[in-house]
């Protein structure tokens, strides 16, 4: 029976809609399904990898470390590929574009990240015996030895972080486009990780032309090819002055091809009493410490660190014989803390039998062995001494987790300057100041500056306890800027008559060049300093500061503010402010406030701000 042509019409239909359907499932398939699985089966060998990764890393075994980054880089490059078969999701409104747009981005980094770690793996493999890691049949002991090692690899890591830079400058661009925010939810771990893996990335780019440039010059430091020696003063931040501390003590270091060939340690008046030049003391000096002369143990009156080594340069030419000097490497009391928790403490020899010194008592044991005990000078003064040559051979001799931890309390001194450096070698300097561990005042700053630098005159070691606070409010005044800073003081020793005492210091503000006084409250004494420093580019304000005995646990804390209230030069933007800190604090906070904008920190550095025009 022959079929009408209605009856043939349903089965054309149903013929179209299988069509249309095998097609549609085809796509899914070929375009969803087909690159979901990729997709999961990659990232699945991704995590395998990296689980690999990290037991080599834990054993520190460097060619199964090797072995899974090259892995890595070509599983990553696959994974970029299949990313490429959905590029549609990019269009996808809800949040998934721009998720697979943040994800691509994320990858293709990866993709350039590991091609610059591939570059480098011929470096590292020199260099990860440092670390610990086995690389064949080479072992490194001390620390010193890992100095040595080190040093002696530097010309060779240059050539390959600089093929290196190139692709982890394009990894940090592509992460740069990645918005970690867009991940929240059940993906906020995923953010999280890309937030750290921005800053990571962007600190390292940062950082490797300098590593790069200053390679040779680091190389120079370290005594290669010709041995080094530097004057190495010890201040005590408990007697806070301008650059960190009283300079209670000095030594010679001697630092040849990485190893620590001498090192001599005494105290600070030995050294003084050789020197034949006697200026007369500054007024400040004169009227408060109070001497006549001005002394080798005071010359670090500048807080700009050049200009106070200049000065300590000048009283050691004069001392007759004195060895000559490649540098000036001031360490502070916070960082022999610190190296002293590192190593576990020292036992230091004194003729009354050792002495136990760790990170929590050394400061109080030092000081009652020093001025506490009535000891005869010659005792008293040899102490210290001996304390850092016990220090520093324990330091060097450091290795395993020690050595981690001395390393990183160096890498955080030296950002919170409780370590200054100094050297002759112009290449060296300028690899110190662009670090910024030189201690140098921002002569050319772009907008408002603050530094506010105290100066223990006679206030024993009140430093130890002593907490700041400092505050600095910008207000428009008829046409013009007017700027009111603050130095807030809290003492809560007790005075004992020998190591804590009424406080006396003498404040500084140093302020943008050209700056107008309008007042000064909270100092006595002779008249408030004002003067133009045009070696630092900048006016100061300063005076005598007493804060208020207190006898007993009982009695308030002691507390004193020294405010300043002053017009900002014509042409400064206080929309920018760069404030620095003084080295050797330990204790202090920051408030700025401009208009309606306020900010308050823990000051351990120096600082920019930058508020809303």
């Amino acid at each position: 029976m022959a079929h009408s042509p209605r009856s043939r019409q349903p089965r054309r239909r149903r013929w179209v809609w299988r069509s249309v359907f095998g097609l549609v499932l085809a796509l899914v398939v070929a375009f969803v399904v087909a690159p979901g699985l990729v997709l999961a089966h990659q990232v699945l060998g991704l995590k395998k990898t990296v689980s690999r990764l990290e037991a080599g890393n834990r054993a520190h075994n460097f060619g199964a470390v090797a072995q899974q980054i090259n892995t890595l880089e070509s599983e990553i490059a696959h994974l970029r590929r299949t990313l490429g078969w959905v590029s549609y999701l990019r269009w996808v409104p809800g949040g998934v574009g721009q998720k697979y747009r943040d994800g691509q981005d994320a990858v293709a980094a990866l993709n350039e990240g590991m091609k610059g770690v591939h570059v480098l793996l011929p470096a590292l493999a020199r260099i990860a015996p440092l670390a610990g890691y086995h690389v064949g049949h080479t072992h490194v002991r001390s620390g010193q030895q890992k100095i040595q090692a080190f040093v002696s690899q530097l010309a060779v890591l240059v050539p390959d972080l600089t093929r290196a830079y190139p692709d982890f400058k394009a990894a940090n661009y592509d992460l740069a486009l990645a918005h970690p925010q867009d991940f929240s939810g059940y993906l906020a771990p995923v953010g999280k990780k890309l937030l750290t893996a921005q800053s990571l990335i962007n600190t390292v780019v940062k950082n490797m032309p300098l590593v790069d440039h200053s390679a040779v010059a680091l190389q120079s430091i370290l005594g290669y090819p010709h041995a080094k020696r530097y004057l190495l003063i010890f201040q005590n931040s408990g007697e806070l002055r301008a650059t960190g501390g009283f300079m209670t003590a000095y030594g010679y270091v001697t630092v040849d091809r990485g190893k620590l060939a001498s090192i001599k340690a005494q105290n600070m008046y030995l050294l003084d009493a050789e020197v034949t030049y006697h200026p007369p003391a500054s007024t400040v000096i004169a009227t408060y410490l109070p001497v006549y002369y001005w002394h080798l143990r005071d010359a670090n009156t500048s807080p700009n660190v050049p200009t106070t080594v200049q000065y300590i340069k000048r009283f050691y030419a004069s001392i007759p014989g004195a060895p000559p000097v490649d540098g000036i490497i001031f360490i502070d009391t916070w960082f022999v803390d610190k190296l002293i928790g590192d190593v576990g403490g020292i036992t230091v020899p004194t003729p009354k039998g050792p002495v136990q010194l760790n990170a929590q008592n050394a400061n109080m044991k030092m000081e009652y062995m020093a001025e506490g005990q009535g000891l005869p000078d010659s005792v008293r003064k040899k102490f210290i001494g001996t304390m850092m040559k016990t220090l520093f051979h324990d330091v060097f001799h450091s290795h395993g987790l020690e050595l981690a931890r001395v390393l990183k309390t160096v890498n955080q001194s030296l950002n919170q300057k409780f370590i200054l450096l100094n050297f002759n070698n112009p290449a060296a300097q300028k690899m110190v100041e662009e670090y910024n561990w030189g201690g140098v005042m921002d002569k050319n700053v772009s907008g408002d500056y603050l530094s506010v630098v105290d100066e223990n005159l006679l206030g024993h070691k009140d430093n130890y306890v002593m907490s700041y606070h400092i505050t600095t409010q910008v207000r428009r005044v008829h046409g013009r800027y007017q700027e009111t800073s603050r130095i807030t003081y809290r003492d809560p020793a007790v005075d004992n008559g020998w190591l804590f005492v009424p406080y006396h210091s003498w404040v500084r503000f140093y302020v943008p060049l050209g700056s107008t006084l309008i007042s000064i409250t909270g100092v006595d004494g002779i008249p408030p300093e004002t003067y133009n420093n045009t070696v630092v580019n900048k006016t100061v304000f300063g005076g005598h500061v007493d804060l208020p005995a207190r006898n007993a646990k009982t009695d308030p804390v002691a507390t004193h503010t020294v405010t300043v209230r002053y017009w900002l030069p014509p042409g400064v933007n206080p929309a920018r402010l760069t404030v620095q800190l003084q080295p050797g604090v330990n204790h202090q906070t920051l408030t700025v406030e401009e208009g309606a904008v306020t900010r308050t920190v823990a000051f351990t550095h120096d600082m920019i701000f930058h508020f809303p025009s």
